[in-house]
């Protein structure tokens, strides 16, 4: 059985935009061949000076 792997993509941002499932989409056609193992998602917030908001996406995807 081949080793569990993991790749993880985050992204902190200021704006909500799609990157995170951009990058994902493009790495998963690089490697059509993996098993994935499981997915999670973290997400987090931070005010940052006038109201503005620092946002965290982080996934990872486990796999072999």
């Amino acid at each position: 059985m081949e080793p569990l792997k993991v790749k993880i993509f985050s992204d902190c941002t200021y704006y909500i935009n799609p990157s995170n499932e951009q990058r994902i989409n493009a790495w998963l056609a690089v490697h059509p061949d993996i098993d994935i193992v499981n997915i999670l998602q973290s997400e987090s917030m931070i005010p940052r000076g006038d109201q503005a908001i620092e946002r965290n996406l982080s996934i990872s995807i486990f796999y072999r």
